[in-house]
């Protein structure tokens, strides 16, 4: 499997998806945000369309799309302070009907199916160092305003009085995860981008006491689900986005299966 150029890129963009989404992830999540990957995902369908049909890399359109949109997004959650999903809702219809009117002019296209699902032999040279540079600032951006975010997520009020620009950081933690879903299409698909977000953490918070601990557990969930579905993508020819979402929902339910029962056990114990 290994020997074949593609199937080489294809693990080493998956890796660097892992760590982008499972480190971004954490936060939005936390944050009860999880539902932005899922409507700028469909940004990001917009962008594609529009760079197919003006005859430009679907990447770029992807991400330009995605960080108007993200920026957009921001703005109306500061109009809906009381009502952020008003915001997702908004933004997520907005770019299904831009997508609904683009695929009605494109017709049909088989580069836009790999967009929407994922496609192990779409990954060229170029997307693995745009997907390498992308991960470099994702990684830099977490690690130089990792304890802004930390207190921003858990006591936003203490933020901005200890001096912290909540809204800044959120809206450059909005570009930043726009630019890692763009960038990832390739891998996952635009449809399934957001389980790389959501899932990770959602199954490291049944594990972990600590928020170091939620990153790690995170980043090896996430890690082992995309080489599972780039593994499965190749061996059974099926699209990498659905297998890697289905290798989460086996994880997950193991995970759920392993607290319930470690619960029992720490009642039996306690008596």
């Amino acid at each position: 499997m290994l020997q074949y150029e593609f199937m080489q890129r294809a693990f080493l963009a998956g890796v660097l998806v892992s760590i982008m989404t499972s480190l971004a992830g954490n936060f939005l999540v936390l944050k009860r945000f999880s539902q932005m990957g899922d409507s700028l995902s469909h940004t990001a369908i917009v962008g594609v369309a529009a760079a197919l049909l003006l005859n430009f890399s679907p990447t770029i359109g992807a991400i330009i799309s995605t960080v108007g949109f993200a920026i957009v997004l921001e703005y109306f959650k500061s109009r809906f302070k009381r009502f952020e999903e008003v915001s997702l809702a908004l933004v997520s219809i907005t770019a299904l009907g831009l997508a609904s009117v683009l695929f009605g002019i494109l017709k049909s296209s088989s580069n836009l199916m790999s967009f929407l699902f994922g496609s192990i032999v779409a990954i060229g040279n170029e997307d693995v160092w745009i997907i390498f540079a992308v991960c470099l600032l994702t990684v830099t951006f977490i690690a130089m305003f990792r304890k802004r975010l930390i207190l921003a997520t858990f006591d936003e009020v203490s933020a901005k009085v200890s001096g912290i620009n909540t809204k800044l950081l959120d809206y450059l933690l909005s570009i930043v995860s726009a630019t890692i879903i763009a960038v990832s299409l390739k891998i996952v698909g635009g449809l399934l981008i957001s389980s790389m977000i959501v899932f990770p953490t959602a199954i490291a918070m049944r594990f972990s006491k600590n928020f170091g601990m939620l990153q790690v557990v995170s980043l090896l969930v996430s890690l082992i689900a995309i080489i599972a579905g780039l593994t499965s993508s190749y061996y059974i020819d099926i699209p990498p986005g659905g297998a890697t979402v289905l290798t989460f929902l086996v994880i997950f339910f193991i995970a759920e299966i392993i607290n319930i029962t470690r619960k029992k056990h720490i009642k039996k114990t306690s008596k």
